[in-house]
């Protein structure tokens, strides 16, 4: 498996680990691997430049090894737009017919392995922003819901 780097515009790295297709994307303080290069490289900075993720081809994911539940929530993040915000509690009713699965949600958001492009920084919890277990946190997933307002 190889690893790739691309600068992004929240002060650090999106690093891709690719064998056959992308099996995880995370944040990283520090460039690991190799520059990212290639088409890859021009859909990534396509998002960037235009926070829009339709420029991402989503079928470079390996999303194989996700349980149903995990692909179901994969599924409706990509669907959400650049800008939006979702609680929670809203997720799960959408998803799982309930507002009380709002702590399994919170749960399969923790799994996400494609940080970013999967978007489960849209979702916030009710008494404020929620976690973000990517580099920096919390601090990380406000950069980049400003970025997404502001592009919004």
């Amino acid at each position: 498996m190889s690893k790739f780097y691309i600068e992004t515009p929240f002060d650090n790295y999106l690093i891709f680990q690719i064998d056959k297709k992308i099996n995880e994307i995370y944040f990283a303080p520090k460039r690991e691997g190799l520059g990212l290069s290639g088409e890859l490289r021009k859909l990534v900075l396509s998002v960037f430049e235009q926070c829009n993720f339709s420029f991402f081809d989503y079928s470079l994911l390996n999303v194989g090894s996700l349980s149903e539940k995990q692909l179901k929530l994969h599924n409706f993040l990509i669907s959400t737009e650049c800008g939006e915000t979702l609680y929670y509690s809203e997720v799960a009713e959408k998803l799982f017919g309930s507002r009380k699965y709002a702590r399994g949600v919170a749960r399969l958001l923790s799994a996400n392995r494609f940080a970013f492009f999967v978007p489960c920084h849209r979702v916030l919890a009710k008494n404020g922003i929620g976690g973000y277990s990517a580099y920096q946190g919390v601090e990380l997933k406000r950069k980049i819901l400003q970025w997404e307002s502001a592009a919004f």
